[in-house]
């Protein structure tokens, strides 16, 4: 099974397109093929840029209706961790502290993302990405296409 955190710009994309790689993530989240990871800072998050006056005029598909039904829809199939205790310092993206912490306490597979800081962590040479792979060796970070190839991968063996 697929333990995932995702980054908020993965929910973004797939509430504004469904039927693009995040729109799938979604869709396999629904269908309970993968296990989002939540925790109380990232919904906080998800609530935030997602309702922020700016992305909501940019994004007509953004409704507060269909954001709220779909944080409600993620923390129903998900695991919500109320309380993570794991610390990370990532002093170049603090934003994305809580994303690895979240993925260290939930023991996630996969942070599914965009954001070129964190998608580094695995291969990077710096202090951060170090210790990123000491504490999480088998942790993989991964853009949406390449999630989806995954999955598509294991529902092909299974």
């Amino acid at each position: 099974m697929f333990r995932v955190v995702l980054d908020t710009n993965i929910l973004l994309r797939g509430l504004i397109n469904p039927g693009s790689y995040s729109g799938q993530i979604l869709a396999a989240c629904e269908d309970r093929k993968v296990i989002p990871l939540l925790s109380r800072p990232l919904l906080a998050e998800y609530r935030r840029i997602l309702t922020h006056p700016d992305i909501v005029a940019k994004y007509s598909e953004l409704d507060p209706q269909k954001v709220r039904v779909a944080i409600e829809r993620m923390c129903y199939v998900g695991d919500v961790f109320p309380i993570v205790t794991a610390r990370f310092r990532f002093p170049r993206d603090p934003k994305d502290e809580m994303i690895i912490e979240l993925a260290i306490a939930g023991k996630a597979s996969q942070i599914v993302s965009t954001d070129r800081d964190l998608l580094q962590l695995p291969g990077g040479r710096d202090d951060s990405s170090k210790r990123f792979r000491q504490r999480m060796p088998r942790l993989k970070v991964v853009q949406p296409e390449d999630f989806i190839r995954m999955i598509q991968f294991d529902e092909g063996i299974a």
